[in-house]
This record gives structure tokens, C-alpha cells and sequence, in this order.
């Protein structure tokens, strides 16, 4: 696998685990928000024929807000059973009487400090081991020097 590959997946494992869904602290978020809203049982049902059957989140960034939906560029949904579908940026309408919850996604810091702290530690360990021999070959080659073998 190619160093640039591997990077850019360790990147986005690293940026995935620094983020949480707080309370949103406004009834009126600004648009590019990103948000999850938790429907309630009436969305599920309402929402079946626009976002999939038994929806129970919808998160995408905010489009636009009025006083009865949000307007969203949808990312993911996932279901009842915890299966998660990923969608393109599709803008969706979802009224706010299908909402139980919303929330907003923020970085966490002390996620992030922790997650790269706990990758610088790991890369200095691994560099370590290597500098130090530890973890290579553990015995002789077969045959010792002249080629060993049998050469009749």
C-alpha cells in the first residue's frame, strides 16, 4: 500500500474520532452547520417515502432553517438497526415536527489531544524498535555461512 494512501487513512480515522454531537444551543442554526437529527416516531413514518424506511437520524449540513424545517444537504442516514447510508449532499426538507432532537457537530479538543498523542506515541515506538533491533529476526539463517544446503 502506497505511504500516501496510508497516510491520508490514518488522517481520516484521526479526524473522525475528534468529533461529538452536542445539544444545539439555538432553535435557528446557521447555515453549513452540520447537524444529526434524531427523528421521533411520526418523522419515521412521514419521512419514509423521501429518506428510506425506518429512519431514525439524518445527518448533512444546514441549507436553510425556517420556522417549520430544516433544509438539509444530507450526508447519512441510518436506521433503526444502526445501519448507516451515505448520501451525496442531496437537499432535503425535513419539517421540524419530525425532530425529537438535534444536534450539532463540534470538535471535540480533548478527542483530538488524545487521539495524536496516542499516534505520536505509537509512530516513537514503533521508530524506537526499529533503531533498537527489537522486533526483527530472532534466529540465525539456516545453514549458517558457505550457502548450507545440500548440493550433491
Amino acid at each position: 500500500m502506497p505511504v500516501k494512501s496510508l497516510g491520508a487513512g490514518l488522517l481520516s480515522i484521526l479526524l473522525a474520532g475528534c468529533y461529538v454531537y452536542t445539544p444545539l444551543e439555538t432553535v435557528t442554526p446557521r447555515s453549513d452547520f452540520e447537524v444529526a437529527l434524531a427523528l421521533t416516531d411520526l418523522g419515521r413514518v412521514e419521512a419514509g417515502h423521501t429518506l428510506g424506511p425506518a429512519v431514525d437520524r439524518v445527518e448533512g449540513r444546514v441549507a436553510a432553517v425556517t420556522d417549520t424545517a430544516y433544509v438539509l444537504q444530507v450526508s447519512s442516514v441510518r436506521d433503526i438497526r444502526g445501519v448507516v447510508t451515505k448520501w451525496s449532499g442531496e437537499t432535503v426538507t425535513v419539517p421540524r415536527a419530525w425532530v425529537g432532537n438535534a444536534s450539532a457537530r463540534r470538535l471535540s479538543r480533548s478527542r483530538t489531544y488524545l487521539l495524536a498523542g496516542s499516534f505520536a506515541a505509537a509512530t516513537a515506538a514503533f521508530i524506537a524498535s526499529r533503531a533498537l533491533g527489537i522486533g526483527g529476526p530472532s534466529s540465525p539463517s539456516v545453514g549458517g555461512p558457505g550457502g548450507g544446503g545440500n548440493n550433491q
